[in-house]
């Protein structure tokens, strides 16, 4: 849980990982919409997102673990070991039962389907930092 996240006293620093450029461009613009959230970096890859997350230390994790490398779950597995602290929200273009099954059993709470709405992705969001 972030202290304080509530009461406005600390921002929720977020980790954005996608490999589909215009996603990562339309959520980072976002999201630094939103007063409440500190993009802490956008990552591109598997890679970058292992990198990005133990550098950074956010707070919260948005990741499609699809991503083409096929390396996102691996990542997702490592960064739940390694940060148990960080929450992560999912939102990738399909889920079906083995992939959510997987994801429960790292812990994943918040499991979303791209095309949902932005209210519905930014208090997920919340809701995650807060949990």
């Amino acid at each position: 849980m972030i202290p304080n996240v509530r009461k406005g006293a600390e921002k929720i620093r977020l980790l954005l990982a996608d490999d589909h450029p215009q996603v990562r461009e339309q959520l980072a613009a976002r999201l630094r919409r939103e007063p409440d959230f500190e993009l802490a970096d956008v990552a591109r890859n598997s890679r970058t997102t292992l990198r990005s997350a133990i550098d950074a230390k956010p707070h919260v994790l948005l990741i499609d673990p699809m991503m083409r490398d096929g390396l996102g779950l691996a990542t997702l597995r490592q960064l739940v070991t390694e940060l148990p602290d960080l929450a992560v929200v999912v939102l990738t273009a399909i889920i079906d039962t083995t992939l959510e099954m997987q994801l429960r059993g790292l812990g994943v709470r918040h499991i979303m389907v791209k095309g949902v709405s932005t209210t519905e992705l930014l208090e997920a969001l919340r809701t995650a930092a807060a949990d």
